[in-house]
């Protein structure tokens, strides 16, 4: 008994998958900015913006991940519902298809390089900390020490 194949992708199928890649993609655009603004962010060390920024990409993560769910039952067979969908449907598809994949990769880098530029500006602070310390360290070893007051040498006595 061989397997049936599975021809019988409807019209409301591609119709889905086209709905679901928008939606998609519209999202990817936009984690596609809040990447390039955390990068700006990361830059110039601003902090309390960067973790806003931070808090908005988590909830675009979190929406990407219910659409990622809501495609999934379809990921297996897009390529089959854009060959079987008319023409101007398929193509559609296929473009977003190969958007999303592009933006994807996209973010990827930029978050690579947001990481590489995070670890760079810790290990500057870092150093910038342990010098500081030893400045710190210095100035007290030259000091005056504590209970060892000398006394002035030279006095101004008058007979």
């Amino acid at each position: 008994m061989t397997k049936p194949t599975n021809t019988t992708d409807s019209p409301q199928d591609a119709a889905q998958v086209l709905y679901l890649l928008g939606r998609q993609r519209d999202l990817y655009l936009q984690l596609k900015s809040l990447a390039d603004q955390q990068g700006q962010l990361i830059e110039t060390g601003a902090t309390e913006q960067l973790l806003s920024l931070l808090a908005r990409r988590q909830g675009l993560i979190d929406m990407l991940g219910q659409c990622s769910a809501e495609i999934s039952p379809y990921r297996a067979r897009i390529g089959d519902i854009a060959e079987q969908a008319d023409g101007k449907v398929s193509e559609q598809i296929k473009s977003l298809v190969q958007e999303v994949r592009t933006l994807l990769e996209s973010i990827m880098e930029q978050d690579d390089r947001g990481r590489q530029n995070l670890a760079e500006s810790r290990d500057a602070v870092s150093l910038q900390l342990k010098q500081t310390a030893g400045v710190g360290a210095a100035i007290h070893a030259y000091g005056p020490k504590a209970g060892n007051q000398a006394a002035a040498r030279y006095t101004d006595r008058r007979v």
